[in-house]
């Protein structure tokens, strides 16, 4: 009776396993969504960069001594630091004008230097030159045709005086050169014209020279030499080293009345101011 049981449960077990596996639905694939690219229009940044307004121009100190300003809340301009001449700073354009401001009579320009803003009375200033050395005498004129000569006191300028040619585009000629120089009359910075050729704007020449202005009032044998040593390393031009060798040559001024004093054996003293005021119209001996 066992055995006909055990044939009979293998084929159900079989159908019922079938059947089973059957009623499995798969499952379906999934779908992978592509994720969302943004457009080219969205990345782009809808702000707009701000057109930079402010240029800064070299310029050059020309007064024997300025001032660097800063504005109070009483709308004056207080003096914080002393430039002199030949120093170097920035001016501030806007949209290619100055920055201006009026205080107490001045006008100041507002400047950057060593990094930090402040206001500078604009008479005092020079912009976009550079150092020049005059070597022949130069007369100013206040136009580039030489037709109107100034008669100022600076006018003519003679060798040896420095000032400041134009880097300007618009002063490049071959006939003139528009120069700056500080007019001690008026106090203020001014500009003219001269003749091409007769100012140099060589290093060597600018230097050199400044070593013999520094002789003419140094008196002590050691800083001299070492002016004369700093000299040596340049090469000026031959009117520039003409007036260097002339500074070798020591130049001893006596007075008159010095020098009767030192004769030998002299028994009388002249006053020479005393001699001066005697009235040569009438005759000492009648």
């Amino acid at each position: 009776m066992k055995k006909p049981l055990k044939i009979t449960a293998a084929p159900l077990l079989f159908c019922l396993a079938f059947t089973a596996v059957s009623c499995i639905k798969k499952a379906p694939d999934a779908v992978i969504k592509p994720a969302e690219v943004q457009s080219e229009e969205h990345l782009e940044t809808t702000e707009e960069i701000p057109e930079q307004t402010e240029t800064l121009i070299d310029a050059k100190v020309l007064s024997p001594k300025s001032h660097l300003c800063l504005l109070g809340r009483d709308s004056k301009m207080h003096q914080i630091l002393n430039v002199a001449y030949g120093d170097n700073l920035s001016i501030i354009h806007e949209k290619n004008e100055l920055v201006k401001m009026e205080s107490e009579g001045s006008v100041y320009s507002k400047a950057v230097y060593k990094e930090v803003e402040y206001w500078i009375d604009t008479d005092t200033i020079a912009l976009q030159c550079e150092t020049a050395l005059v070597l022949e005498r130069a007369t100013l004129y206040a136009d580039s045709q030489f037709m109107l000569a100034t008669d100022e006191k600076n006018s003519p300028f003679r060798f040896g005086d420095f000032l400041c040619r134009s880097l300007s585009e618009e002063d490049e000629s071959e006939n003139f050169d528009k120069i700056y120089y500080y007019d001690k009359n008026s106090k203020k910075v001014k500009s003219a014209y001269i003749k091409k050729g007769l100012i140099s704007t060589r290093t060597d020449d600018i230097v050199v020279m400044d070593c013999v202005k520094q002789l003419r009032i140094t008196k002590r044998a050691t800083p001299r030499n070492e002016i004369f040593k700093r000299a040596a390393r340049f090469k000026p031009c031959q009117k520039v080293a003409a007036a260097l060798d002339a500074e070798k040559t020591e130049k001893i001024e006596n007075n008159y009345q010095d020098v009767l004093n030192a004769l030998p054996g002299a028994k009388y003293k002249v006053n020479v101011p005393e001699l001066l005021t005697v009235d040569q119209s009438k005759d000492p001996f009648q």
